[in-house]
């Protein structure tokens, strides 16, 4: 290990022109592409039918009524959020669904046992009643969205760290002017950079046009809540980009490095899910990336959200540590 030979003004400059040359290139142009175009269309996807309700509204009633319309999201994204979060099966969703439509009605069409598992569920469930009454919810909804693609798409971004320029022998010319560690660190930093910017372009994007088309949530909610969205996806990407770093440290190929980078982000994930189906315990193959605690960065608890983000921040330094001293080593 050569850690003394790490240059803070190399670091920067390295990185700075990193992430310049990233808007350049065709990974960078790709990345950039494909995480706008599914930020936005997950935004519109959830946004359309709230402007179609308020449309409707507007023509029977000749006004908008934020409090009705706040209110009907709550109700659907309820059981959706405590699908993701685990915390019921979709058996015992639609279970209460049918009993909300009328199933188990009284007289006068109420069904008290809905009504009191709807408020047993804001009793014992203040993770979801946080995300959807205390916050915007339709912006938690998208930012759920978001924490959970956006890993998806970061390795198109990260794959070709040094890969590219290790397979055409190119680095050993920059080997004459600095060392191995500032260009292994600088690179990652370049990279953390471009996708800090993305992530800000599509939450503003989002943001404001769910603050000028929409007009239920106040403008002050929305932009606090739309900042810590924005450091939540900003931190998430660090580790998933680190394990980009160490799969390209240690493969020759650009191309094979976007295929292990995809394997294993989405290999964990699926392992988790799947295998948890057969046996419980498997769930915890999802603690092998970031998949496991990923979803505390928007919890109601300031504790738990600052955990997580430590957490992402340890875990990619173990994870550029392993890389490094694969990088270190390695014939170039």
């Amino acid at each position: 290990m050569k850690l003394k030979t790490l240059t803070i003004s190399h670091i920067r400059l390295i990185s700075l022109y990193w992430s310049r040359f990233a808007v350049r290139s065709g990974s960078g142009l790709v990345y950039l592409l494909i995480a706008l175009i599914f930020g936005l269309s997950m935004a519109h996807i959830l946004i359309m039918p709230v402007e179609q309700l308020i449309s409707r509204q507007k023509r029977d009633m000749g006004k908008t009524d934020p409090q009705v319309i706040n209110q009907t999201i709550i109700d659907i994204g309820r059981p959706i959020i405590q699908f993701l979060f685990g915390q019921k099966t979709l058996e015992e969703i639609g279970q209460e669904s049918m009993a909300r439509q009328g199933g188990f009605g009284d007289k006068d069409g109420t069904s008290p046992n809905a009504a009191g598992g709807a408020k047993k569920d804001t009793a014992l469930d203040p993770w979801s009643t946080f995300l959807l009454e205390k916050r915007p919810a339709l912006l938690s909804a998208i930012f759920l969205l978001l924490l959970f693609g956006m890993p998806f798409a970061i390795s198109f971004l990260g794959y070709n760290q040094v890969s590219g320029d290790i397979q055409s022998h190119g680095l050993r010319y920059l080997l004459l002017r600095t060392e191995r560690s500032n260009i292994y660190f600088g690179r990652f930093l370049g990279t953390v950079i471009f996708s800090t910017v993305v992530m800000a372009i599509i939450v503003v994007t989002i943001t404001f046009y769910l603050g000028m088309k929409t007009r239920i949530y106040p403008a002050g909610a929305l932009t606090l809540w739309a900042f810590h969205g924005f450091l939540a996806l900003s931190i998430l990407m660090v580790p998933y980009i680190a394990i980009c770093s160490l799969i390209s440290a240690s493969v020759d190929s650009p191309f094979l490095s976007l295929i292990l980078a995809k394997v294993v982000i989405a290999g964990v994930l699926i392992m988790g899910l799947v295998g948890r189906l057969a046996w419980k315990p498997a769930k915890y193959v999802l603690y092998a990336l970031p998949w496991g605690w990923q979803s505390n960065l928007l919890h109601f608890q300031p504790a738990r959200c600052l955990l997580a983000a430590v957490g992402c921040f340890v875990y990619a330094g173990f994870i550029l540590f392993l890389g490094y001293y694969h990088f270190e080593r390695r014939d170039l």
